[in-house]
């Protein structure tokens, strides 16, 4: 086993014999073994372990046997204790991945605290198999199909080559102690259900089905290398960014062979699942509007592209303007200045700048993301349009349209900010005092 780890560690270029390293042990037969094996290289290292005080008595009692093992064979050891549960259910997220949150921030912080090359986990080739089913089971890319990769970032899994059964029967030969975990058994998990029913069936169809899955993902690998290479070529051609804003080409997407590859290889590090990226695909030829949300962005399907935001709670809020207000920097940045209307005055052809009859208005004034149904008598218009229809002939696109701020009177529109002011407020021959609002865009 120790020479298997040496020539695996060396053939995937994990680790050279300078790296310092933390050790994630939890005192179960994977991190015990490995822990073993690592005592006989030459690598500086510490054990980190944690308890989650998830089981009792149980997550205690690894924890002694850990100090006790570490104490006995004079090895560096670092101990956190976490409530697990509460930071749950602050977090509203599962056990499971609560757990996972918190034991690799620490870990980080601990790398960063003895400034430390890599984090090594007791991750086996059993692990890679079930990781395998479990995103197949959720639909996936080929990274998924790849399952875990030896070494992401600071992270190195050094036992991807060896099975379960490979470790339990090194620990047994070499008597190498260690702490069963009884939740390993509970089929209330995902990953314990793949474990105990799904692989062991697979295993009655094909014995060797996981070394088999195993070098299906190897193979993987170096594939996704080669896909990767492609997808980042392509997206140089249809993904073009502004700001928060991403811009897919839809007329490059039609032209592709593979448009929903594409989409989804694009898409999915925003939260889009592969089924959601097939609903999209579809709206390729449909008409302009469609809208598609995953947890934290907003896809909407344009005249032209895709337009990726991220997602932000609707506001409603309103803002007031006093009568006697110079200038706002919230929501967004107007200045005011009252004129007189006399012959010194210069009606203004800027679109930044509103020039409005002061005696029309009714304070405070108030400005305001748009809502559908509103409707304004646009400048030089006698009859009235909806602010919908108004964005629509002025070629706005959805963002945009969602980004207006809208400046009222009186409950009427004064102001669609930065384009058209209300006929209603216009300066008229009459008109003897004047407001002049300026955007600083």
């Amino acid at each position: 086993m120790l020479e298997k780890l040496k020539n695996n560690i060396a053939h995937e270029q994990l680790l050279t014999s300078t790296d310092r390293l933390v050790l994630a042990v939890s005192g179960g037969c994977d991190s015990m073994v490995m822990l073993d094996l690592f005592r006989q290289m030459e690598h500086d290292f510490v054990v980190a372990h944690c308890n989650f005080k998830l089981r009792g008595a149980e997550s205690d009692g690894d924890e002694t046997f850990l100090r006790d093992y570490c104490g006995e064979h004079g090895i560096e050891l670092f101990v956190q204790t976490f409530e697990t549960r509460e930071f749950a259910v602050q977090e509203g997220i599962s056990i499971e991945m609560a757990a996972r949150e918190l034991r690799y921030q620490w870990f980080y912080e601990l790398l960063d605290s003895l400034q430390y090359n890599y984090l090594l986990t007791a991750h086996h080739q059993d692990d890679l198999v079930e990781t395998m089913l479990i995103n197949l089971s959720r639909g996936t890319g080929i990274r998924g199909l790849s399952g875990i990769h030896p070494r992401k970032g600071r992270l190195v899994r050094p036992l991807l080559f060896a099975s379960r059964n490979d470790l339990v029967a090194y620990a047994n030969e070499k008597q190498v102690p260690y702490r069963e975990d009884s939740s390993n058994k509970e089929f209330i998990h995902q990953r314990n259900l793949i474990r105990h029913q799904v692989l062991p069936l697979l295993e009655t169809i094909n014995p060797a089905f996981k070394v088999n899955a195993a070098k299906t993902a190897a193979i993987l690998k170096e594939t996704e290398l080669v896909f990767n290479a492609r997808i980042a070529e392509e997206q140089s051609q249809f993904l073009s960014r502004e700001g928060k804003h991403c811009f897919l080409a839809i007329d490059y997407l039609k032209a592709s062979s593979y448009p929903e590859t594409l989409l989804f290889e694009t898409l999915k590090s925003f939260g889009f699942t592969a089924d959601l990226v097939q609903e999209i695909n579809q709206a390729l030829y449909a008409e302009p509007g469609k809208v598609f949300y995953s947890t934290t962005h907003r896809l909407v399907k344009d005249r032209s592209y895709f337009i990726l935001t991220p997602r932000e709670e609707e506001s409603l809020s309103r803002y007031y303007i006093e009568k006697d207000c110079l200038e706002i920097a919230t929501p967004i940045r107007l200045s005011f200045q009252q004129l007189t209307n006399d012959s010194s005055f210069q009606f203004s052809k800027n679109r930044l700048i509103a020039d409005l009859d002061l005696d029309c208005l009714e304070f405070p004034l108030v400005i305001k993301k748009w809502e559908q149904g509103e409707y304004f008598q646009p400048l030089g218009m006698t009859g009235f349009k909806k602010l919908s229809d108004f964005f629509i002939d002025q070629k706005f696109s959805i963002p945009e349209k969602e980004n207006s701020w809208i400046l009222y009177s009186g409950g009427k529109v004064v102001w669609v900010v930065g384009h058209r002011i209300d006929n209603r407020f216009k300066i008229m021959p009459e008109t003897q005092s004047v407001i002049r609002i300026q955007l600083f865009e």
